[in-house]
């Protein structure tokens, strides 16, 4: 283990418990494995987590979208689960007909046949995904129109910033893999994209677990900040790691993506991608209690 020690929300109405709560399903959706190593770390900890949530950042941004209620989604989400591992992306499609109308849903000109299904895809696939502008094409047809003429297609085009990476702390073997950080003035490091607008969601996530067990608690802490600018590089807000104790696990998550809301014939869809990467470090609070190696 190394220690980091360098010194160097359109506005939506809802209750900030509600957006963070909403982000640790977004968090932990995009993989069956992930949900399992959470909740087999919540049952390390304690039965019974006290939970509490902060938010640094209320101002307006395209990650509030997210969390709007819609009648209709499509997008992709990707974890990559650790600095080593492989990105897991999946697609997710909740679009379906009705009584009334027949819908017809296409990814970049290619037709999507089943529309409620969550599909695993490999990497070439997201290839053509992130770090892409891409289309979403939504047509419907009226039922009781027994000529069957579709009504005039929607066409939402997007920019998908490319699959995020954490590079500092850097982490180059298995040996790496929970590093001891500094929380105060901390440094983060990711693969930058400059077509990327939208900023990037950083999160602390504390499950009551320590480097030193008889010091763990039985406490669930949740707080999260906004990066405006994706040049790769922040000095992270120290309030991100307030009241997390010292030596604690923490798992950071770095977080970019795109979205869009559209009305259409009088329904709502959402169109969306995201990236996201854990980062388990040990948090230092007290370098005297940081054996030097």
């Amino acid at each position: 283990m190394h220690v980091n020690n360098i010194k160097d929300m359109k506005t939506i109405n809802y209750k900030i418990t509600l957006v963070l709560l909403v982000i640790i399903a977004l968090i932990f959706s995009c993989d069956t494995n992930e949900t399992e190593s959470v909740e087999q770390t919540i049952q390390e900890t304690s039965i019974e987590l006290k939970s509490s949530y902060g938010l640094l950042d209320i101002s307006p941004n395209i990650y509030h979208d997210y969390f709007r209620q819609t009648d209709y989604s499509a997008g992709f989400s990707s974890l990559k689960a650790n600095s080593l591992a492989e990105p897991s992306i999946v697609q997710r499609i909740n679009i379906s007909d009705d009584n009334n109308k027949t819908r017809n849903f296409s990814i970049n000109n290619v037709s999507i046949n089943s529309l409620t299904k969550a599909v695993k895809m490999s990497k070439v696939d997201g290839q053509n995904i992130y770090g892409k502008t891409i289309s979403f094409k939504i047509g419907t047809t009226n039922k009781k129109d027994k000529v069957g003429n579709p009504s005039t297609e929607t066409e939402v085009e997007m920019y998908i910033p490319d699959l995020v990476e954490i590079t500092n702390p850097k982490i180059d073997n298995d040996d790496e893999l929970l590093p001891i950080c500094y929380y105060e003035d901390f440094v983060l490091e990711w693969n930058a994209d400059p077509n990327n607008e939208e900023g990037l969601v950083v999160i602390a996530e504390y499950f009551g677990n320590n480097a030193i067990p008889e010091n763990s608690t039985n406490e669930h802490i949740l707080n999260t900040d906004v990066i405006d600018i994706d040049n790769g590089h922040a000095v992270l807000n120290n309030d991100l790691f307030k009241n997390i104790p010292n030596l604690s696990i923490v798992h950071l998550i770095l977080l970019r993506g795109n979205v869009a809301i559209e009305e259409i014939e009088g329904e709502l869809y959402k169109f969306y991608a995201e990236s996201h990467v854990r980062l388990p470090i040990i948090l230092a609070k007290d370098l005297t209690t940081v054996a030097k190696e």
